[in-house]
């Protein structure tokens, strides 16, 4: 039998990611396929693996593989997918899924917690992006803002999975002037040009950085 995190790669793998879906797309599915054939699977199987374990070792158990759901689906969404507007309903409802089954047992689920306040940044259009990142304030050291709590580095690449981040020329991959005028207006280069090491963004790197 594959496991649940072959299945989650699997099913996700296709061009351009499940939420790069353009504006019009029907809402209707709660869920993208693979989300909610994984989650009906853990929760099934939930109840077995709670019966053959101890209370402490269904906790490591569980939170382990919160973790590893998680870096798989962000390594997926850095490093393949793209994300549209009406793409990002659905990957809010994928996310809620997966951290809603997560926490069935075990503790540190706080890296869902964060992933969902970074799912703000494809739901916001381009002219309210900076509020969103730094606070309203509009100070970069203000200690507000997703640069606060999910760091600056994070944020922006994140952000550089929006569908609309870049745009395809005659000369390749191009910024769009909005990301390019919201980078110079937070004095901030593009972390995402260069080489994104997908382990920083690890939800063991959360937890240690959180403690």
């Amino acid at each position: 039998a594959h496991t649940p995190c072959f299945l989650i790669s699997r099913q996700l793998h296709q061009p351009q990611g499940p939420y790069a879906m353009a504006g019009g797309s029907s809402l209707e599915a709660p869920n993208s396929p693979a989300v909610k054939s994984l989650t009906y699977c853990l929760r099934v199987q939930f109840v077995h693996v709670q019966a053959a374990l101890t209370p402490q070792s269904l906790s490591a158990f569980w939170t382990a593989l919160s973790m590893r759901l998680y870096d798989i689906l962000v390594a997926r969404l850095l490093q393949h997918y793209y994300i549209s507007t009406v793409g990002a309903v659905i990957l809010a409802r994928d996310v809620e899924a997966l951290r809603s089954v997560s926490m069935l047992a075990g503790t540190q689920h706080e890296h869902w917690d964060i992933l969902r306040e970074l799912l703000t940044l494809y739901m916001t259009p381009p002219d309210a992006l900076k509020i969103i990142l730094i606070g309203p304030e509009g100070d970069a050291s203000s200690g507000k803002g997703l640069f606060q709590r999910a760091g600056k580095d994070h944020s922006l690449v994140f952000l550089s999975r929006r569908v609309d981040y870049r745009y395809r020329s005659a000369q390749g991959q191009r910024k769009s002037s909005w990301a390019l005028q919201l980078l110079e207006s937070l004095g901030a280069r593009d972390p995402s040009d260069g080489h994104v090491n997908i382990g920083l963004f690890s939800a063991a790197h959360i937890a240690e950085n959180r403690t």
